[in-house]
């Protein structure tokens, strides 16, 4: 038969034992979350400016113009000018190239006294244009490029009460900046400067030769297909 120390002696180990049970049964219940860690926002992507393919848009400038040799007689001209341009792009990664045709209307007009004619010799641009190629270079979302070819331009020279209108051929050389608004918009500055052949204009009773060049600034903006 059990003492009644020991009993207490065996009450005490019993607790103790079940106490320690029950803590190490709570411990393996406890669930350690690893913390969630938030993703890094993604750096933006540059954007992608596509210039190749076809395209169309108009064109306002001013021109500075010169009459040579109009009966003995050299003049400047100027005046507004608008129309518009079509072309098609090809593109490297750094180079953009391609064709491009432009046709306008002209107000440049001028006039100087001639004394061999013994009178005032008018000279108008009426309508001109020009087939050239275009390379440039990018800077996305602008296109530095160089531009040339062939161009006509179609003059009056007017004497009196008499007038001949005729069509010079010549070259167009220049140089402009674009920028991409959009994907599909585009605006533009261009330097051009032309230069065309000496052409026989009928004045009445006389003949004059006469040859014509000018210096365009112009605007454009164009739509890309």
């Amino acid at each position: 038969m059990m003492r009644p120390a020991s009993v207490r002696s065996f009450a005490v180990f019993l607790f103790g034992a079940l106490a320690l049970t029950a803590g190490s049964a709570s411990a393996a219940d406890v669930v350690y979350e690893q913390p969630v860690t938030a993703p890094s926002p993604e750096a933006p992507s540059s954007p992608i400016y596509v210039w190749s393919g076809p395209y169309a848009g108009a064109f306002v400038g001013y021109n500075f113009a010169r009459f040579e040799d109009a009966g003995t007689a050299s003049f400047d001209g100027d005046g507004l000018v608008g129309g518009v341009y079509v072309g098609y792009n090809f593109e490297t990664p750094a180079i953009v190239y391609g064709i491009e045709a432009d046709v306008g209307g002209s107000a440049v007009d001028g006039s100087a006294f001639s004394p061999s004619l013994g009178g005032d010799v008018d000279g108008e641009q009426n309508v001109f244009g020009s087939l050239r190629g275009r390379v440039g270079v990018k800077a996305d979302p602008f296109l530095v490029f160089a531009t040339g070819g062939l161009a006509a331009s179609r003059n009056e020279l007017s004497l009196g009460g008499s007038s001949d209108s005729q069509t010079s051929v010549g070259y167009t050389v220049g140089a402009g900046i674009e920028a991409k608004f959009d994907d599909d918009l585009t605006g533009r500055l261009e330097y051009r400067y032309s230069k065309f052949g000496n052409e026989t204009y009928d004045l009445g009773n006389t003949s004059v030769s006469s040859g014509f060049d000018e210096h365009s600034i112009r605007a454009g903006i164009a739509l890309k297909f």
